[in-house]
């Protein structure tokens, strides 16, 4: 009996609470922040998020056929790191990156960046940076545009830009031949025939299962839950996996010739469909020290998901990955008006240290994704301070843009690009 009336006392306990106590509203209507149920919820998928990661041993798909929440996507990694077969869905996509960037503290830095996004009817959104304290920054020829025509089947690139696999998780061999133009003078445009060769240093980091677990179950828990915003995990679902290597390059612009080695970092995403539409911000860091340390540490805001999603990991030069538990980073604070900032700090744990980044954007340019501009993207190539240990690398902030494609004329126009990039 007295097991009974403690029973009824705690249900009325609980629903005075529930009616009692509101729930905080969210930063700025975006950010969600931890609610009146937010212990409860926690509990509650962390039985979830560990019984999918353990009993299914990480094999592809689980047992239930659902990727993501501790459970790969595709457990055999040669299949994982190719071309996938694009779904019948008008958004699907699969994307490969690239990015590398000198340790080396002195002087302005060199850089590379090159992706490939596949999308269906032999379309990608494509691009090329380098960065040479020669040249300058070099931008691929159509670039604030991405839009590319006429990739092969099963190839990453189109219009001069190639990436292709070689061996499963150790080599991939990145080109470029064509046009890039020069960000001090966007009427100058240069001939450039990039040859890289991508080796793995490290082994691949896969979001589905290498995340810390409670930064995951923190982003669950601190969103309203329903049965829309369950199905809408199921369906926003990517895979993703990162690698970090080294990047040999071959280049010649115009008639002079550079040759280099330097750390790299690479990711891969596929899945059903990537809607842009969906997110809201992020900001990614891929950073190469002097120590030989390399780590990629970020913050994401796609609202019908997570509002708050800590991502990333630390390469030791031993080799061992650390996933990255916490990030202090408030997407809020850091250029939510749309103008990212080009001096900050933050930190973020990871293994048992404490990292404190400092950022310093040397370079910054802007291009945009899906052939409605959806996404607008600044990619900015720093130096970076960790922990008092100088290097450098490269950081990118997402936003959604609402704006749409501007007409032909302006996207082509050197000081419409200026103003877009805050260079006036």
């Amino acid at each position: 009996m007295s097991f009974v009336l403690a029973f009824i006392a705690l249900i009325i306990i609980l629903l005075i609470y529930n009616a009692k106590v509101k729930d905080p509203k969210p930063i700025f209507g975006v950010y969600q922040v931890p609610g009146k149920w937010y212990y409860l919820k926690y509990v509650l998928f962390a039985a979830i998020y560990y019984y999918r990661k353990y009993s299914t041993k990480h094999t592809a798909a689980g047992t239930d056929g659902k990727a993501g929440r501790g459970v790969k996507a595709i457990a055999d990694p040669a299949d994982m790191d190719r071309a996938q077969q694009l779904s019948e869905h008008s958004k699907a996509f699969d994307a490969i990156f690239f990015i590398s960037g000198s340790r080396n503290s002195n002087d302005k830095g060199i850089y590379t960046v090159m992706g490939c996004e596949r999308r269906p009817m032999g379309i990608c959104n494509a691009l090329f940076y380098i960065g040479l304290p020669e040249k300058g920054l070099l931008c691929s020829k159509k670039i604030p545009e991405t839009l590319l025509f006429g990739a092969e089947i099963g190839e990453f690139g189109a219009e001069g830009i190639k990436i292709t696999p070689i061996e499963p998780m150790v080599k991939w061999n990145l080109s470029y031949k064509g046009q890039m133009w020069c960000q001090d003078d966007p009427s100058k445009t240069v001939e450039v025939d990039f040859q890289g060769e991508w080796k793995a240093t490290s082994k691949y980091f896969d979001y589905d299962t290498d995340l810390h677990p409670p930064a995951v179950i923190r982003s669950i828990a601190r969103e309203k839950w329903s049965k829309e915003y369950f199905e809408g995990l199921k369906t926003a679902h990517q895979s993703h996996y990162e690698q970090f290597g080294t990047l040999k390059c071959k280049i010649k612009i115009d008639n002079e010739s550079f040759e280099f080695s330097q750390p790299a970092f690479r990711d891969h995403s596929f899945g059903h469909k990537r809607d842009w539409t969906l997110m809201h911000r992020y900001a990614f860091h891929q950073i190469f020290l002097e120590n030989g340390t390399n780590m990629t540490v970020g913050v994401i805001c796609q609202p019908s998901t997570a509002s708050v999603f800590e991502v990333g990991f630390v390469a030791l030069p031993s080799g061992e990955l650390l996933p990255v538990k916490w990030v202090d980073l408030k997407l809020y604070q850091h250029g939510e008006a749309g103008q990212a900032p080009k001096d900050y700090a933050f930190t973020f744990g990871a293994g048992d240290e404490e990292y404190h980044v400092q950022v310093l954007v040397e370079y910054e340019s802007i291009h945009y994704k899906s052939d409605e501009w959806e996404a607008r993207m600044v990619e900015r190539f720093c130096k970076f301070v960790v922990n008092n240990v100088p290097g450098r690398g490269v950081s990118e902030f997402h936003y959604r843009h609402k704006d749409g494609r501007p007409d032909s004329a302006a996207v082509n126009d050197p000081e419409w690009y200026r103003k877009m990039c805050h260079r006036v």
